[in-house]
């Protein structure tokens, strides 16, 4: 079942194949993406992952939390946060506030065996101003834990390999992870006829590096507003559910971590997923070298 869903970047509308449709109350919630306001900043943008304790003995508990805070007060404020095991997503979160400069969400999450867990948030303001100007600012951050949960040792975590059995189990999960990785990639790049030296690829959670940095060969500016737009279309179609030919909306839970494939030139990018039953998902946003 082939799905394509294409992102307009030029307004703050998203128009795709087969629009997905939300209720009053959904829209409230809806990451609308505008210029950029670099006047006020995050004072605090983080993301934790903590292995959190031992259900029985043969699960694990995974805790992530995320904090953010502005300069000051804003007219809406939202976080949303991704947890992915192994490749896969295993939680969300979302959470949005009026009137407000700070946020604060956490979840727990139930494991099995040894996994490597990595999440992202993203953080962001929308900003009103009295002319009837408005405005956003952003920020991600993200985190990753390696856990060993074998009947041949006592659990464990790190993000960091120091010792020498860490190091082996860090060998053979990046593996076996980086392996089912190429082979869901390989079939959907075969499915959507993709022309993969065309693009630079990267996963959904490597883009936490770009902060405060530039993409590939994009400037700085034209990398946040990328970022931005990117953020808010994967909220409706990724984040919210994935909608069918058949009309039928998916969960995003277990359906591989987004992977970007940004157009050498700049003015395209392609985000591949499949879902937890391996259905191909296709995103097309185009991006404009203007505003």
């Amino acid at each position: 079942m082939k799905r394509i869903i294409y992102i307009s970047t030029i307004i703050c509308s998203i128009i795709f194949a087969g629009f997905l449709y939300y209720t009053k109350e959904d829209t409230q919630e809806t990451i609308i993406f505008f210029p950029l306001d670099s006047s006020i900043g995050f004072t605090i943008a983080t993301t934790t992952l903590s292995l959190f304790d031992e259900k029985d003995e043969d699960e694990h508990i995974i805790n992530l939390k995320s904090t953010s805070n502005l300069e000051r007060e804003v007219y809406l404020r939202q976080d949303i946060s991704l947890l992915f095991a192994n490749g896969r997503l295993k939680a969300k979160a979302s959470k949005w506030e009026n009137q407000s400069q700070n946020i604060a969400q956490s979840l727990t999450s139930h494991g099995v065996d040894s996994s490597h867990y990595i999440a992202i948030s993203y953080h962001h303001g929308e900003i009103h101003y009295d002319n009837n100007l408005i405005k956003s600012t952003q920020k991600m951050s993200g985190d990753h834990l390696y856990v060993i949960d074998s009947s041949f040792g006592k659990l464990e975590s790190f993000r960091q390999a120091d010792t020498t059995n860490q190091k082996e189990w860090k060998a053979v999960i990046d593996h076996a992870n980086e392996q089912n990785r190429a082979y869901a990639l390989a079939k959907l790049v075969k499915h959507f006829h993709i022309e993969t030296d065309e693009y630079l690829q990267l996963p959904l959670s490597h883009l936490v590096v770009y902060n405060d940095q530039m993409h590939f060969n994009m400037n700085t500016e034209k990398t946040q507003r990328t970022i931005g737009k990117l953020w808010e279309g994967l909220y409706r179609n990724y984040f919210l559910g994935i909608k069918l030919d058949n009309g039928t909306v998916v969960d995003p839970i277990g359906s591989l971590e987004p992977q970007i494939y940004l157009k050498k030139d700049g003015t395209q990018i392609l985000i591949l997923t499949e879902t937890n039953q391996g259905a191909p998902v296709l995103f097309i946003q185009n991006v404009p070298n203007n505003h």
